[in-house]
């Protein structure tokens, strides 16, 4: 079963919020636009290696998704663990383009694109790592111990895999994600003694979901120019800030789109590049509505919690808000 999900993570949101926002005018733009288009490009490769797990019998294993667990001052982060009475599973997803040359006796990944070379981490390395901090937290948590394997997933079907050194453990632990399903029954030929009840199992999958931290970056932290960031409005349309709201109804300056509901994405923006709570006065000044009345019913609306009184209310994103 699928114990943990995956979430369409908060950085992606912060990331897509800031370029959104950032000035068309300004060369740094570009930088977080790079970061952007990688970290989607992760998701979509873990989300294409999700697809075929999901054609996997579930029936003696837990799924675990996206886990990011503290230990010691820092935390490793796992894209997949799958966890069984025999072993734990862990599964990175590589969504690299063009040609990948494995080249482990140096523990680095190759990969040329474009005829250009790029030196990457090794990912057997990083699940060898990853395995490594997972038996570690599990020995602090009392844990029944029990082998642990690693795989990396190749995400990308374009994607040129190679080998040149015919090293057993490449071609051992690096697979395309549509094979998943064939390289999981291996590992039950290869432990056979059970670890864990199906209760164990549910309590380790509790026990990790429990300690799992999401990742949430700072946005104060990236040097964003926020006196220069855009505010208003943003039409859906054609994408140009400052819409205007006139009797219930969003309408933009230069194409004439009508919204109603144009300003939700304007609040989450907010959110994700300023902080985690906004005023009625705030409001107003980033989405250009000027009658407090109208910012109080739009801010009542939505899906929102709020602390203190109607004149000093402060308001905080609702917990299905960013869904």
């Amino acid at each position: 079963m699928i114990g943990k999900t995956r979430e369409y993570p908060k950085e992606i949101m912060i990331l897509e919020a800031i370029v959104r926002r950032f000035p068309h005018d300004d060369f740094k733009k570009a930088d977080f636009e790079k970061k952007l288009y990688r970290k989607r490009a992760g998701y979509k490769g873990e989300k294409t290696l999700d697809y075929y797990l999901e054609q996997v019998d579930h029936s003696e294993m837990f799924i675990l998704y996206d886990l990011r667990i503290p230990i010691n001052n820092t935390h490793f982060q796992i894209d997949t663990l799958i966890i069984t009475p025999y072993f734990l599973l862990i599964i990175d997803s590589k969504n690299y383009a063009g040609t990948l040359i494995f080249l482990p006796e140096f523990n680095q990944l190759i990969r040329v694109q474009n005829d250009i070379e790029e030196v990457f981490p090794d990912p057997i390395l990083q699940t060898k790592i990853q395995a490594s901090q997972l038996k570690a937290f599990l020995k602090k948590h009392h844990v029944t111990p029990l082998p642990i394997e690693n795989l990396v997933a190749i995400s990308n079907t374009q994607a040129i895999i190679k080998n040149p050194t015919n090293d057993k453990e490449v071609s051992y632990r690096v697979f395309r994600s549509a094979n998943v399903a064939f390289k999981i029954p291996p590992f039950y030929k290869k432990h056979t003694q059970s670890h864990l009840s199906k209760n164990d199992m549910k309590r380790l999958a509790r026990h990790l979901i429990k300690a799992h931290e999401p990742l949430i970056p700072d946005p104060k932290s990236m040097n964003l120019p926020f006196d220069r960031m855009n505010t208003g409005v943003q039409c859906p349309a054609c994408e140009a800030f400052g819409m205007d709201y006139r009797q219930g109804k969003w309408t933009c300056k230069g194409c004439g789109h009508k919204s109603a509901d144009a300003h939700i994405q304007a609040l989450k923006d907010y959110f994700l590049i300023y902080g985690p709570s906004i005023t009625s006065k705030q409001f107003r000044e980033f989405t250009k509505v000027g009658s407090p009345s109208t910012a109080k019913r739009l801010l009542a609306s939505m899906n929102l919690t709020f602390d203190g009184t109607t004149k000093g209310r402060t308001y905080f994103p609702g917990k299905s808000f960013f869904d």
